[in-house]
């Protein structure tokens, strides 16, 4: 083919010096403001997602010996990235950037088996673009900046595709011996098989390499017969190395709680109804122009893969490969994407660009094969000199480059980090909190307020302090409060989202606010006077003491019934507690609400916990007590009864 991107085949000192250029800026794009420390109103994310905060939780099971193939927790999760993640973090702390540097790893890592399998297929120019792209274009930059194992996917996938191509010689002399094609096969398996072990997405792999092996047995029979004992063993490696998940996931079917959560057009498509999977294919082909990943956390929400040039580029290019199909390298790019869109496909919230990740190391190879076949021209017409047709495409590809990587920096930097969904997922108020608690002098008590305070709030706040001489508690201001005894005197602050104050029927416990951004800040003194309107003092298994209650509203019989408990921490509580309040009417409950704000866990002798109770239909007295939710144990008051009552007037 005359238009092929051949351009050299040797590697050129300069070629080299242009990769390492490639390579620095690469990981400039992954690392500025890549931290959340210490100005998290200049990073990008603006803090901590849960899915982070889950992989560092499983990464602290691996820490503590807890090892698996697959782990359950968060939805499920391959190992190998895990793995990574945990010795990162061993050896550099518990931050955001020990966090996230395992991706940024695997993105300059992308960007060079780019170069390697771009160049491998299409020649040295070709790889040295495509590397270029791939460093500076938002959807690669974007998941390299983020700690989540899908950006693992393409890297090990890529090497699998360059081995693969590194086994077959440009020139096959009829009397080749495969011995050193056998062991690229083999390293190429072994890659494909560990990819299995990165993210949900590669199921695509083995796809593809059965469908190209597919292809080279019915168009490229003399390939097979001469290299049939590598296939071979490319195919025995990837089994046995992906054997053990395969294994477990087919004894464990329950354990990939994620797939059964988006899997609704496959299991339309099973049904007798395509319509769910032919949508989503016309939305994943639009995706690269058009319109495309439609969700804030993923993506600018809509944003297309490529500008309006580049994606007509992209497109030309992918019919100029179909246009080619008999020539295996054209053959195997595109069966690469038609593999790779899978998982989307037949997934729900299509196109969904982290599900069609493995696409990424020969995304490029598209637009960059139908730019090149311009210089085809000059071979055809005598009077265009192929000179300025070369310095032509150079410069049109280095425009777009430039306007790529612009888009990016204004994507990423500016106009996703501002929007308020990426604020509120990436939890911006805990790391603006954090960034103002590390950099006051103060060390007094704080109480932390979010949506998660049983479960991702405390790791999240690990993940963000850099001080670990701050008292913690945790709560969720939709419920209640927590109020840190101040053992030495400092006063006591308590930090919420902006989005997330205080209950309103708190405005006359806690004193006012102050908004510092993303988060409010209560300043509250010692000495501070929560008396209830409504006066006890009754102990609960020597742990609590109800203090007493406010009534919010008239709590008339019948009618919903806001009652504002107050409680003080006599001792640390020795297994998780729960409140509940009971409308109860001849000796039955009516009308009941069970709850704790702030887990237990965190409480300190001396702490004042304030829970709100809501009955939905109130009557004349109700019944409030503690109890363990595990066992359904009550805690006892000193007279041996498992409740207090409340009069409502």
């Amino acid at each position: 083919m005359i238009a092929e991107l051949r351009l050299s085949t040797g590697r050129r000192p300069r070629s080299i010096a242009i990769l390492i250029v490639i390579l620095l800026i690469a990981t400039a794009f992954r690392v500025i403001n890549v931290d959340n420390f210490p100005t998290p109103r200049d990073a990008t994310p603006p803090g901590l997602e849960h899915d982070e905060v889950a992989h560092w939780l499983i990464n602290q099971d691996i820490l503590a010996g807890h090892h698996a193939i697959y782990f359950t927790e968060a939805y499920g999760h391959e190992a190998i990235y895990h793995y990574i993640q945990a010795g990162v973090g061993m050896l550099l702390g518990d931050h955001a950037l020990a966090l996230r540097l395992p991706s940024i790893y695997f993105g300059v890592l992308l960007v060079a088996v780019g170069y390697a399998l771009g160049r491998r297929l299409f020649g040295e120019q070709a790889g040295l673009w495509s590397a270029a792209f791939l460093a500076v274009l938002f959807w690669p930059v974007f998941y390299s900046r983020l700690a989540l194992r899908a950006i693992s996917l393409p890297v090990f996938s890529g090497l699998a595709a360059w081995f693969w191509w590194r086994a077959f010689p440009d020139e096959i002399p009829p009397d080749a011996t495969s011995h050193r094609s056998t062991w690229l096969l083999t390293l190429s398996g072994l890659f494909a098989g560990l990819s299995l072990h990165t993210y949900m997405a590669a199921r695509a792999v083995p796809i593809f390499f059965a469908l190209y092996t597919a292809y080279l047995a019915l168009f490229h029979r003399p390939i097979l017969r001469r290299y049939g004992q590598g296939i071979i063993l490319f195919w025995l490696v990837m089994i046995v190395v992906s054997a053990p998940l395969a294994v477990y996931l087919s004894g464990n079917p329950g354990s990939e709680i994620r797939i059964a959560e988006v899997d609704a057009p496959l299991r339309a498509l099973r049904a007798g109804d395509a319509r769910p999977v032919l949508e989503n294919a016309l939305r994943i082909a639009g995706m690269f122009g058009v319109t495309g990943d439609p969700l804030w956390r993923q993506n600018i929400a809509g944003r297309p893969v490529f500008d309006i040039a580049m994606a007509a580029f992209f497109y030309a290019g992918v019919a100029l490969s179909l246009w080619r199909w008999r020539d295996k390298r054209h053959a195997f790019i595109l069966l690469w994407l038609a593999a790779s869109v899978i998982p989307s496909l037949v997934t729900i919230d299509a196109p969904s660009s982290i599900r069609i990740i493995n696409l990424l190391p020969v995304l490029m190879l598209f637009p960059l094969i139908f730019v090149h076949s311009a210089t085809s021209l000059s071979t055809r017409w005598d009077k265009l000199s192929p000179k300025l047709i070369t310095r032509t495409s150079a410069w049109l590809l280095g425009a777009l480059l430039l306007w790529s990587a612009a888009s990016t920096v204004v994507g990423l930097w500016g106009v996703w980090p501002a929007n308020d969904e990426v604020r509120f997922v990436w939890q911006a108020a805990l790391t603006e909190a954090g960034a103002y608690l590390d950099h006051s002098l103060e060390t007094g008590p704080v109480a932390v307020g979010g949506w998660t305070p049983e479960t991702m709030d405390p790791p999240t706040m690990k993940l963000t302090l850099r001080r670990d001489d701050l008292s913690l508690r945790y709560f969720d201001p939709r419920e209640g409060v927590i109020v840190p005894v101040s053992l030495s005197g400092e006063f006591i602050r308590i930090v919420t989202p902006s989005i997330l104050p205080l209950a309103s029927v708190l405005d006359g416990v806690i004193p006012d606010r102050r908004v510092e951004g993303d988060f409010v800040l209560y300043e509250v003194s010692p000495d501070l006077g929560l008396a209830p309107d409504y006066a006890a003092g009754v102990d609960f298994g020597g742990q609590l003491r109800f203090l007493g209650y406010n009534l919010s509203g008239a709590c008339v019989a019948g009618e919903v019934c806001e009652v504002i408990t107050f409680w003080r921490v006599l001792a640390p509580a020795d297994g998780p507690r729960r409140f509940f309040l009971h409308a109860t009417e001849n000796g039955e409950v009516a009308s009941q609400d069970d709850g704790l704000g702030a887990p237990a866990e965190y409480w300190q002798a001396g702490d004042t916990v304030i829970q709100i109770l809501t009955v939905g239909k109130a009557t004349a007295q109700l019944r409030l007590g503690v109890y363990n939710p595990i066992d359904g144990a009550r805690l006892a008051t000193v007279d041996g009864v498992d409740y207090v009552t409340i009069d409502l007037p």
